[in-house]
């Protein structure tokens, strides 16, 4: 693989842009604005709580990109409610295609988390 990796910005979304994307059924859109969300919406406790509702969706692309955006609130805010999404977290763990990205979340929450 020759292809290097480009860093590519997330621009902020406003609450409405982000609602009527995740209602929406373009998942590369729904991924995007849940990196928004997760980089700056304000209100980090409604991002999360979008967030978590995606870790349940139908698409795996979508379920792995709501884990990779709760690391990035952690990142970005460290801040997140471990008693809302750690059980969440953890029933995806034992699926083989998301493993990897739950491993990398509980990583990188030991040293970034203020729990709240």
């Amino acid at each position: 693989m020759n292809e290097k990796l480009r860093y590519i910005e997330i621009q902020p979304s406003s609450r409405k842009e982000l609602e009527e994307t995740f209602a929406g059924d373009d998942e590369n859109a729904i991924c995007n604005a849940m990196y928004s969300a997760a980089q700056h919406e304000p209100d980090w406790r409604w991002a999360q709580a979008e967030l978590v509702k995606f870790l349940r969706h139908e698409s795996l692309l979508i379920r792995s990109a709501a884990i990779n955006a709760l690391g990035e609130l952690v990142f970005f805010r460290g801040l997140i409610d471990l008693e809302v999404v750690l059980p969440e977290i953890h029933k995806l763990q034992n699926d083989p295609a998301l493993a990897p990205f739950v491993m990398d979340y509980l990583e990188s929450i030991k040293s970034r988390v203020t729990i709240q």
